[in-house]
């Protein structure tokens, strides 16, 4: 884990400006590791908090896994009736009657 002063490093215009861990504080220092970088404060950075959200990991939002997508409600839904469809249409289909409105 190597911890480098913001000043020292380039920030992109879509990183966030408020601490990941706190979300309170401005960022100030930038913690590297082999899962990525996190923007902190400096006490969060010197207390070695975690991160509160990974915002868009690999598979989605929250740090959804492989597993969860194929087996849990973020899979592909599959058609399925409406719990309850209604009555059935008449057979066969009245036909209407010449010169009046249908009721």
């Amino acid at each position: 884990m190597i911890l480098i002063p913001v000043g020292r490093t380039k920030l992109t215009a879509t990183d966030v400006t408020t601490c990941e861990a706190c979300w309170r504080k401005p960022v100030a220092v930038v913690r590297t590791s082999p899962r990525g970088r996190d923007l902190l404060c400096v006490p969060c950075a010197t207390e070695h908090n975690p991160v509160r959200v990974l915002l868009f990991p690999p598979l989605g939002v929250y740090g959804l896994t492989e597993r969860m997508v194929e087996a849990g409600k973020h899979s592909k839904p599959t058609p399925q009736m409406p719990p309850d469809p209604g009555p059935h249409l008449p057979r066969p289909a009245p036909t209407p009657t010449p010169g009046l409105p249908p009721v």
